[in-house]
């Protein structure tokens, strides 16, 4: 039997567009080994059998974090995975089962919304006013904040940020309504449990991280140098992502949901 060994440390949502990826060498018959950060992979083992999870380095692992260190995007993410791991298949994406052990903590919570307000660089996050405004407008909706950092301090009826295990996190997004993020892992969480999402892009190309058949909506500005994919030329100051207004989201959340990108005027 082939054996395979990938590594994955850098971003959760990354992990998430290498596991269809993974999948696929699997139903080939290979035997896959992710090696990735020892806190997600009990919930990963759980939700993939098929693939086997570990922590520990191995020399013989194909080194994704490398790879697309200083990659500039002009794939969806899982694509790119796919050519450095010779697939040449049409890849799509998971949608995960969430164990109903895993959610029946959460169903008080049932038909919530979710704003999970941060991600992993300023290019793809909002000013904490943003994401207070928004917040306030929600809140008794009834609105959660998750994610991991405890910051901003924001108005809500139920702050989860930074006290929940992923199994939790899984099993919260699979009671919610509606998730409103940004270009982060909980987008991909999201997205990976089928609950409506609403994220707000910055630079990156929406159909770079999203599928067209994944239940997302994006915003994004329409100004010119939009989507610059990581060729930043705005010397840090991200317009692209101020120019989304928590008003456009309040819009978007009583648009059609068939509509898959939603280009901000501004």
């Amino acid at each position: 039997m082939r054996s395979i060994t990938v590594k994955r440390f850098h971003g959760l949502g990354n992990v998430i567009m290498l596991l269809p990826v993974l999948h696929h060498l699997a139903r080939q018959g290979a035997d896959v080994c992710l090696i990735t950060q020892s806190e997600w992979i009990d919930a990963l083992q759980e939700l993939n059998p098929a693939i086997s999870f570990s922590d520990r380095d191995r020399n013989d692992a194909v080194d994704l974090d490398l790879a697309t260190r200083d990659l500039v995007p002009r794939a969806h993410r899982s694509k790119e995975f796919a050519d450095f791991l010779n697939v040449t298949d049409r890849i799509e994406p998971l949608r995960f089962a969430v164990p109903e052990s895993w959610s029946d903590p959460f169903t008080q919570w049932q038909g919530a919304i979710g704003f999970a307000p941060e991600a992993g660089h300023p290019s793809r996050q909002w000013p904490a006013e943003y994401c207070h405004e928004l917040a306030s407008s929600l809140c008794r909706s009834p609105l959660i904040l998750l994610g991991t950092r405890e910051t901003p301090l924001l108005p809500c009826d139920l702050d989860t940020r930074g006290r929940l295990s992923l199994k939790e996190v899984f099993g919260l997004l699979s009671v919610l309504r509606l998730l409103i993020c940004f270009d982060s892992g909980m987008m991909h969480l999201g997205a990976a449990v089928d609950v409506a999402t609403i994220c707000v892009f910055g630079g990156i190309n929406p159909k770079f991280r999203i599928h067209d058949t994944q239940n997302v909506i994006a915003l994004q500005s329409t100004l010119e140098c939009c989507p610059c994919n990581k060729r930043e030329t705005c010397d840090g100051r991200y317009d692209c992502i101020t120019s989304v207004k928590p008003q456009d989201v309040l819009r978007a959340m009583s648009a059609d949901a068939v509509v898959r990108q939603v280009q901000v005027h501004v």
